[in-house]
């Protein structure tokens, strides 16, 4: 039996600290906050990006991998929130730059070093 995948649903990475988190995410980045299903319990926010979601979950262990995961900004908008996310002051960044597939990219990290790819075709 064949299945079809049809996307990303969702992605869930682990914080220290809730608050900190939602500082970043909902401030820095402009992640627009989705309410959490009724009876999902404990710290945690959780963050629509188009049609997938964003988990952040707090957790008392919480160790950054050595991985990423990559957001898309709307065709003629990229430079605008690149600029923003420069005037905010945040400093756990790369500098935007063009690579050799033609792809401008940003690398974010958050305050507990899970990395952000932010990329666009056009600056």
């Amino acid at each position: 039996m064949e299945v079809t995948i049809t996307g990303v649903h969702h992605i869930m990475i682990s914080v220290g600290d809730i608050e900190k988190a939602k500082q970043f995410y909902s401030s820095i980045l402009g992640f627009e906050e989705m309410v959490i299903p009724e009876g999902i319990t404990g710290p945690r926010a959780w963050y629509k990006l188009g049609s997938t979601e964003l988990h952040v979950n707090e957790h008392p262990k919480h160790k950054a991998g050595n991985s990423h995961f990559a957001i898309s900004v709307e065709n003629g908008q990229y430079k605008k929130y690149i600029d923003n996310i420069e005037k905010s002051g945040y400093e756990k960044r790369s500098s935007c730059e063009q690579y050799v597939d033609g792809y401008y990219r940003l690398y974010i990290h958050d305050p507990f070093d899970n990395c952000i790819e932010i990329i666009n075709a056009e600056f």
